[in-house]
């Protein structure tokens, strides 16, 4: 899957299906980062629980956070209400 599809979950609760096989329940969200030398920009894609995405929203507790590249996910599912 590429940014663009995934942009419309971005920031929702969803399920996730990977290349593996895998499913995964939570959100994704996309990072625009600069490179060291400031030259260019790159897309980051992360993805964390739920819970832990809310705790990132709302305060500076520690959350668990994982990087993802987008090729990863096969399907994806919005679950909010």
């Amino acid at each position: 899957m590429d940014f663009a599809h995934i942009r419309q979950y971005a920031h929702q609760h969803c399920r996730f299906k990977l290349r593996n096989g895998k499913e995964i329940y939570g959100v994704v969200w996309e990072v625009e980062t600069t490179d060291a030398n400031g030259d260019g920009s790159n897309k980051r894609l992360y993805f964390a629980s739920v819970r832990d995405y809310e705790r990132l929203q709302h305060s500076a507790t520690p959350v668990h956070v994982m990087p993802m590249q987008p090729e990863e996910i096969v399907g994806v599912e919005s679950l909010a209400s």
